[in-house]
């Protein structure tokens, strides 16, 4: 229904569009997730993209003032229609697309045009007035600007007043901007924003100068004064507490050195305004048409200044809001709820696949000779971070899972097979499409082929992280697999440094095991455990020691090479864990840890290492091995987050990994009836664990 365009014609059509106003708004899943999670977010509008400014720099712009929401660790929405949908948080596409519309074609939309682009289903950009309204229903309580309108030069004449005033008079939103156009009467502007009751304030400017658009000073003072973020956001919270309905207008001067000369930008306004009175300019074309004539008449300089003063109040809006988010955490009993319920949960960070998997039906070998092989079909959700994810969900109680999928039907269908409780950080890609995995099993149930496109994965941005760390922040560990990019690895590292957070690195494939060891040493000193096979061990020894290191020869057993390997990087580590199939696991391990597991979470290293083989309990009736090694990796952090000794998290791995061989799927529908049957499968495994030590 969120996407359903509107058909009616009409005044009855006109009536209809906002009595379904769920069904014409639709928000973007970050943006809703932020909205329940109360992270900070900063509404944006889009005249800027479809009147304000030419190509590229509108679509330029737009995407620069996003990146300076994300860069101070808010999120960015901005709100425009596409086809009679309104939508909060447009992608870059859709951005794209509103910049390319031809202008006539696009409407600029106030509130009193919003119910007839809804109903005709056209396109449009969201004026202040337009946009305050749209954030204020879906709970978005900050936006920014590059300037409002006001009362027009001739206003006392013409009473051309723009409806953004009384929109600051009715709707409680804080809108931060570089004060009122140049070209309006900034005056009688600030006489209407009082008599419309709207609080006005100025921001960083001694003496409470308030700003014109162009330059710093408009020859006005408002009668107050904010010199930082954190003063702004405690007016805002007791604007908030005291539940006024009208908005809240900060004026921040533009950047001292992109300030336009105060006589040469009035100049050009007036020569502006004297053509668009000769040309019968009226309405809501004046605006578009003064500020295009000003930056040609200014050469472009005016379009500079334009440009780097929205990017500069989005910049202190995003500041704000990320000031005003904390003011709310430490509200009364609120911080201590919110971490009691989410302290203990995990955080994986990875891939979600939808795996399609052929079993082979004949015992003859599989050959890539073109020929058709009988098999049996069967599609389950993959991916080796939500693996590890449902896994420590299903054995551990909690865990928040970071990832993406298309927005899509296999994106749908991903999402439908596995638990909702690990979809509220997902990140839906509009551009991408959901990844597939085919995977080939032989009739013995051992994987010979993976086909996939693991493309949609480098939507999780550093951007996606920054927007979730407060989620990060409060994990007990962060884990992540290798089908990230480097530039988010480095980015959860950062997060992991800033909140003294242990990483456990899932290496994935051996071909991609090395990735974060490329990064400064500063970074991945975060990664106190890993989980590799023989293949992705070699991948990050080489990686780690680069010519120094001493390679194993093939002819030696598994565990010889395992263990020379270990040898050589394991004071990098408090674990690695190197899972050798069949055979069982090599683990080196601190010494501490063999009194007590917690010291593996450490983050101060360690030069004393002990090293000991786990020969793998004997398994009958395997139906498959695709996710035995995540399970086993589940079962291993859920054991040592219980507090259970190094011993007893192994034995969890191996009761973990052996129900996943018993399954059809890469995690099992449930791995035990309650927690006394896992206790119970983990003492009878660590008896026999024991005798192989």
């Amino acid at each position: 229904m969120l996407l359903r365009k509107c058909c009616y014609s009409g005044s009855w059509a006109i009536r209809r569009a906002f009595a379904t106003k769920q069904a014409q708004i639709l928000v973007h899943p970050e943006i809703k997730y932020a909205l329940e999670q109360k992270h900070p977010i900063v509404a944006l509008e889009s005249t800027i993209i479809t009147h304000g400014m030419p190509l590229p720099e509108n679509v330029e712009t737009a995407l620069q003032v996003e990146q300076q929401v994300r860069s101070q660790g808010a999120l960015p929405a901005t709100i425009g229609i596409i086809d009679g949908c309104i939508k909060v948080g447009l992608t870059k596409e859709e951005l794209t697309e509103l910049a390319h519309k031809p202008r006539e074609h696009v409407i600029k939309c106030s509130r009193r045009d919003l119910p007839y682009v809804v109903a005709k289903a056209q396109s449009g950009g969201t004026t202040v007035a337009a946009t305050m309204l749209i954030a204020e229903r879906v709970g978005i309580k900050i936006f920014a600007t590059g300037g409002i309108g006001g009362v027009h030069r001739e206003g006392h004449v013409t009473l051309d007043i723009s409806a953004d005033l009384v929109e600051l008079g009715r709707t409680p939103v804080a809108v931060v901007c570089s004060g009122v156009k140049s070209i309006l009467d900034i005056p009688r502007t600030l006489e209407v924003l009082e008599t419309q009751g709207v609080c006005v304030a100025s921001y960083d400017s001694p003496g409470g100068v308030f700003p014109d658009f162009y330059t710093r000073n408009s020859g006005c003072k408002v009668p107050y004064e904010l010199a930082n973020p954190t003063e702004a956001a405690e007016l805002l919270q007791a604007w908030h507490a005291l539940q006024l309905r009208s908005g809240v207008l900060i004026g921040v001067p533009i950047p001292a050195e992109y300030a336009a000369d105060k006589h040469a930008i009035e100049a050009a306004i007036k020569e502006a305004n004297y053509e668009a009175q000769a040309q019968g300019i009226s309405g809501k074309e004046v605006t578009p048409f003064l500020l295009a004539r000003i930056a040609k008449l200014t050469k472009g300089r005016s379009l500079q200044s334009n440009i780097a003063l929205i990017k500069n109040n989005a910049k202190v809006a995003a500041e704000i809001a990320c000031a005003l988010a904390k003011i709310q955490q430490k509200g009364p009993g609120k911080a201590a709820n919110r971490t009691t319920s989410t302290k203990s949960q995990p955080v994986v960070v990875g891939a979600s696949i939808l795996d399609l998997s052929f079993k082979l039906k004949e015992s003859r070998e599989l050959q890539l000779d073109g020929a058709t092989y009988s098999s049996v079909t069967q599609q389950t959700p993959g991916g080796v971070g939500r693996n590890l994810a449902e896994g420590i969900y299903k054995l551990y109680g909690s865990c928040q899972l970071i990832s993406a999928v298309g927005n899509d039907q296999m994106g749908q269908m991903l999402q439908q097979l596995m638990p909702q409780a690990l979809q509220r950080s997902f990140i839906v890609d509009d551009s991408s499409s959901t990844s597939l995995c085919s995977v080939i099993f032989d009739h013995y149930g051992d994987c010979k082929l993976i086909l996939g496109n693991m493309e949609v994965h480098a939507s999780i941005t550093p951007e996606q992280l920054l927007a979730r760390q407060e989620l990060i922040s409060q994990a007990p560990l962060l884990i992540m697999d290798s089908n990230i990019s480097e530039q988010s690895m480095a980015c959860l590292l950062e997060l992991a440094q800033r909140y003294k957070l242990p990483v456990f690195f899932e290496p994935t494939d051996m071909f991609i095991a090395g990735k974060p060891f490329q990064l400064q040493p500063a970074l991945t000193q975060q990664i106190r455990l890993i989980s590799p096979n023989l293949q992705e061990l070699r991948t990050i020894a080489a990686s780690i020691m680069g010519q120094q290191l001493s390679l194993p020869l093939e002819s030696q057993s598994k565990v010889t090479q395992a263990k020379l390997l270990l040898e050589q990087i394991q004071s990098h580590f408090n674990c690695i864990i190197v899972t050798l199939g069949n055979e069982g696991v090599l683990l080196s391990c601190r010494r501490d840890a063999l009194d007590d597991a917690r010291q593996l979470l450490e983050l101060t290293p360690s030069q004393e290492h002990t090293v000991r083989f786990y020969a793998a309990p004997e398994v009958h009736n395997i139906v498959n091995v695709s996710g035995a090694g995540d399970s086993f990796c589940a079962g291993f952090i859920t054991a040592l987050l219980k507090h259970h000794t190094l011993d007893e998290s192994v034995a969890a791995g191996f009761v973990a990994a052996e129900r996943a061989l018993l399954s059809d799927s890469a995690v099992p529908q449930t791995y035990f009836r309650n927690a006394d049957d896992f206790e119970h499968n983990l003492r009878q495994t660590l008896k026999t664990l024991q005798q192989s030590i």
